[in-house]
């Protein structure tokens, strides 16, 4: 996605502009996450002095495996948009991303923007049960039968001091 702002002369001049473009998929922290609908970046560019401010919005669908039983998951993506960009090579502000050319490329921000708003965990859907972890059934689809404890093993000296008082106790009764 590039935008030629060469027609921005002056201070206070704006474009608005869309894009809308099909991708394939999206790396992150290991996971891969693909395009389900194309990339619609709606935005405005205002020339503010030595600046080139662009604000507006990103929206997409994203599908992935759920970390809770490895079903479907998508991710809905809206989310606001808003980066400064400056062709001057006297640009000091880390803050300021800098463009060659009069033409603006987009799209590693618009990636920096949508894995800024990605949730820590993807879910197919927010009550999931996920999978027994004794025999890997979907507790979703269907219930199992196995015998679940869901004790931490280091907290498991515990249970067996538990059931020593109770059969201490038994034997005084």
């Amino acid at each position: 996605m590039r935008l030629d702002v060469s027609k921005l002369k002056t201070n206070g001049d704006s474009e608005e502009f869309e894009f809308c473009e099909s991708w394939e998929k999206l790396e992150f922290r290991g996971d891969i996450l693909f395009f389900v609908e194309p990339v619609y970046f709606y935005g405005v560019a205002t020339k503010k002095g030595n600046l080139i401010e662009v604000s507006g919005n990103v929206k997409t669908k994203l599908k992935t495996i759920c970390y809770r039983c490895t079903d479907d998951a998508y991710v809905e993506v809206d989310v606001p948009f808003y980066e400064e960009y400056s062709n001057r090579e006297d640009t000091t502000d880390d803050e300021v991303i800098r463009f060659e050319d009069d033409v603006i490329e987009f799209d590693d921000n618009i990636v920096a923007t949508i894995v800024l708003y990605l949730p820590m965990k993807y879910l197919c859907r927010e009550d999931c049960k996920g999978l027994c972890p004794v025999c890997g059934t979907n507790l979703n689809v269907s219930s199992c039968s196995c015998e679940k404890d869901d004790i931490d093993p280091r907290l498991s000296i515990l249970k067996t001091l538990i059931n020593q008082l109770d059969t201490d106790e038994k034997k005084e009764v």
